[in-house]
This record gives C-alpha cells, structure tokens and sequence, in this order.
C-alpha cells in the first residue's frame, strides 16, 4: 500500500481501477494498493467472520442513529487518529471486554462488607460487572453488581462464607453491545 500525496488525478479517487489499483480514502488520505485477488469461495470460517461484521455494520448504524451514543463514540474516536465514530461502534462490537485482574486479597468470607476488586478494560466502555461467589459444590452462596469507584470495579460481599476451600469467584463483564466475558478464580 501507498500513500497518494498532491496528486491532482488521484485525490479524492476511491475505488477499483483496471482491476488491479484499488484506491481508498482513510483519514483524508488517499491510499493506493494492489487489487485483491480471489482464487477461491470463502471457507467457511470466512462466511462466519463477514457474517459477524455484517451484524457489527448493523449495529454502528443503529447506535449512531442515537445522537447521545454517536456524540460519545465521536468523542472517543476524537482521541485515535484516523478514527471515525462508525469505526468506534465497529470496534466495540467486535471486541468483548477484557478482565484484567480481580483482586480478591481482602475477601476472607468471616464478615459482609469485604471488597473484591475488578479490573476491566474495553474498546469503548465497560457497562456492567457481575460477580458470583458459589461453595466447592457450586452452590450459590453470593452474587451481585459491582460498582465503578476510581477506575475499578468493586464487589461488597454481603453474605459471611465460612469455608472458602475450594470456591469460586465468577466475574462477568459486559459491555455497550452487550458482548460478554466471563473469569473463573478458585479461592
């Protein structure tokens, strides 16, 4: 790929020429490639990947038709050279958040109040973290929404656990296209 600069015939031009130069216009670039060549039919993995940006496409449209959602996906995308907010919503559709950490160092079970810290990162933002802490045997003993404090996600325990051999915290985050992720941690 290459760069078009003062280039009077070329600026501005998108699209396929010949069959062999294709021109795309990027950040108010003109960018000038070899065209791509199609030896054979999509696997089917491929089918599922365009099928998946085709819902992604869908979505950015729809959010974007949201004047509050389009102003916050502008605002970030203001923040990324080259990006526009369709490109943002894409991303974020396309991306799941990221559970980075969870800190469950101060969480001992013996009192309600105790803290367990999550760590989340994501594309755009991060709308929901849900933290579930079930007994060796998988019986619920605790679960509920975490709260944005400080940049982090924090749990406040609210049932006393007398044994934590064996159990485990399940943390869930989702996101603005309601991708989910979900981390098992064996206390």
């Amino acid at each position: 790929m290459a760069k078009s600069r003062n280039n009077v015939v070329t600026e501005g031009l998108s699209g396929m020429l010949a069959r062999q130069i294709v021109f795309r216009q990027r950040a108010g670039q003109t960018i000038v490639g070899k065209a791509p060549v199609r030896s054979q039919k999509a696997s089917q993995a491929q089918q599922l990947h365009q099928q998946r940006f085709a819902r992604a496409a869908f979505y950015a449209k729809s959010a974007l038709q949201n004047s509050a959602l389009k102003q916050s996906y502008a605002e970030e995308a203001k923040k990324r050279s080259g990006t526009t907010p369709y490109n943002m919503a894409i991303a974020d559709y396309l991306k799941a958040p990221v559970i980075d950490a969870v800190d469950t160092s101060n969480y001992t079970g013996s009192v309600t109040g105790e803290k367990i810290v999550v760590q989340v990162s994501d594309t755009f933002k991060v709308t929901g973290v849900k933290v579930k802490i079930t007994d060796h045997d998988a019986t619920l003993v605790e679960e509920g929404n975490a709260t944005f404090q400080e940049g982090k996600w924090v749990y406040t325990t609210t049932v006393v656990n007398a044994s934590l051999t064996g159990d485990k915290v399940i943390v869930t985050a989702t996101d603005r296209p309601a991708n989910v992720t979900t981390k098992e941690f064996i206390l």
